[in-house]
């Protein structure tokens, strides 16, 4: 059976993951340089060791509400498509490792009422108790940026 390691995190109050072979690193916040005319969901650039760096805000692009400080929250540095990309959540949670009847397809009948490209599946974590859902950055910032 295939398994998948993942990197869970939190917007608010619902969890998402994201392969850990798409991500290089969690970073702390750090000081982002805003770029004039960008849209909402983008933050800035940063120096990540030399290299300009894009920086998303996930919830934004998501269509959540946030207007909250971001001092608090963590950027994974993830590979997009090829490059590099700053991606700030609210909160890193953990590594896990899921099996294939771990993940299911989002529910047809929220697949027809929702733009679902860019979500992978739905792992279930305990039986269900703990539900996560898988992004596919490529297609959801390779659209967006």
């Amino acid at each position: 059976m295939t398994e998948i390691q993942v990197v869970a995190f939190r917007l608010g109050n619902e969890e998402f993951c994201l392969e850990i072979s798409k991500v290089r690193e969690i970073k702390e916040m750090m000081p982002i340089t805003r770029v004039p005319n960008a849209p909402d969901f983008v933050e800035g650039v940063i120096n990540l060791r030399g290299q300009i760096t894009t920086v998303v805000n996930l919830k934004k692009l998501l269509g959540y509400y946030d207007d909250e400080d971001l001092s608090n929250k963590k950027i994974i540095i993830a590979e997009v498509n090829g490059e590099i990309v700053g991606v700030i959540v609210d909160a890193v949670s953990d590594v896990l490792t899921l099996t294939e009847d771990q993940i299911e397809q989002p529910p047809k009948t929220l697949a027809s009422k929702v733009d679902m490209r860019f979500i992978k599946g739905i792992a279930k974590i305990n039986n269900g108790e703990r539900l996560l859902i898988m992004l596919d950055l490529d297609k959801l910032l390779g659209e967006s940026i």
